[in-house]
């Protein structure tokens, strides 16, 4: 078997699925004009793309019985037919539609990709497997502001943006088709009780709860800033895509800070110090009105959310060890529930005060996150 193809192809999904995820945002106000809508609208493209992550824990399950290679290529089909149908979209019903296969392949490919690789790669690897693709996610996030705006400010057309990522699906694809299928566990089946169980529990009801704090800031902040820069700063979209270049730096920075020290200075720790570095900083940015501290801050925001984020889900990921699959399955579903709660109802809290009171709903809700983080234990 030629592992380093299992790499490489593995890497480019993760690629193209991180660089999709973050199109949204620089976007916002070329999408407003493109489709004839509200801009505090265009935060709805993102309800049915995050509606589907409600079917994780049943894709893993599927993964199990079928084989996670089938899976793969099955979900990465689906992502395919969701760029095309979203590139050559000519209304927003259209452009939304494409976006829910295109959600439906990325939580498929986003929670079975390392657990393919886990299948074919020694224990002792498994954290530069992890790290492979946590570089792929690293780039998609400092990549995209820049590629999106560029070609859209070459073409104008929104197939400039998704057909690249298309044919880079394609050739995945292919590759996927040379590569081995995993263990069949045809005997796996859902388990209702096991996710009450789970749910049930005090310490999960506070994890489960912080995450929907916690990623209410990201949910908010980061769709309606372009949409600020835009009205309030009149940035280009090609000049709002280096502002998201730069922002992104905080997220390299944070991944980096959380790889290093997580261990040396404890998981729950150190994701209490970096949220509690995040809710400073998005506290203080309606506030600002010099463009260069709101980038600043906005960049520390990131660098505490990603940072906090990486070292608050390899905390959980520790809560549960004899049911981790099952229990990190509901940590990403409550992550995304939580970003279709906003999809849904960001565009009215917008509409009622703006971005100031977007981003003031999105620090108080900050806060009560990081006070449940602190209410936390280090052991279960």
């Amino acid at each position: 078997m030629n592992q380093y193809l299992m790499f490489i192809t593995t890497f480019v999904i993760q690629l193209i699925i991180s660089i999709e995820m973050n199109l949204l945002a620089p976007l916002a106000p070329f999408l407003s004009d493109y489709f004839n809508i509200k801009d505090n609208m265009v935060i709805l493209f993102n309800f049915g793309y995050s509606a589907v992550g409600i079917l994780v824990p049943f894709l893993g399950i599927l993964s199990d019985r079928i084989g996670k290679k089938r899976v793969l290529g099955f979900a990465l089909t689906l992502f395919l037919l969701g760029c095309i149908t979203a590139g050559f979209a000519k209304t927003p019903i259209v452009f939304a539609f494409g976006r829910i296969f295109i959600g439906l392949g990325y939580y498929s490919l986003s929670s079975i990709n390392l657990s393919y690789i886990a299948e074919f790669i020694s224990y002792e690897n498994r954290g530069l497997a992890s790290g492979i693709l946590r570089i792929a996610f690293g780039l998609g996030v400092i990549f995209t502001p820049i590629y999106a705006t560029g070609l859209i400010g070459k073409f104008n057309y929104i197939y400039s943006v998704y057909l690249p990522l298309a044919v880079l699906g394609f050739i995945a694809l292919l590759m996927l088709f040379r590569l081995p299928e995993t263990k069949i566990e045809s005997n796996i089946k859902f388990n209702k009780d096991e996710f009450i169980q789970l749910i049930k529990e005090k310490k999960n009801k506070l994890i489960f709860a912080s995450l929907f704090f916690i990623c209410t800031a990201p949910s908010l902040l980061l769709n309606f800033l372009s949409i600020h820069l835009s009205n309030e700063y009149k940035l280009t979209q090609l000049e709002i895509g280096f502002v998201y270049t730069t922002i992104a730096i905080g997220t390299i920075i944070g991944i980096v800070l959380a790889t290093l020290l997580t261990d040396r200075i404890g998981k729950l720790r150190l994701a209490r110090i970096l949220f509690t570095l995040m809710v400073i900083s998005i506290s203080l940015i309606p506030f600002l009105k010099n463009l260069a501290l709101i980038i600043i801050f906005t960049t520390l925001f990131i660098l505490g959310l990603d940072g906090g984020w990486t070292s608050y889900q390899t905390f959980a990921s520790e809560i549960s060890t004899e049911k981790r699959g099952t229990f990190m399955s509901l940590f990403y579903m409550v992550n995304a529930l939580t970003v279709t709660f906003y999809s849904l109802f960001g565009s009215f809290i917008y509409a009622i005060g703006g971005f100031n009171v977007a981003i003031a709903l999105a620090s108080i809700c900050s806060l009560i996150g990081l006070i449940i983080v602190n209410k936390l234990f280090v052991h279960p």
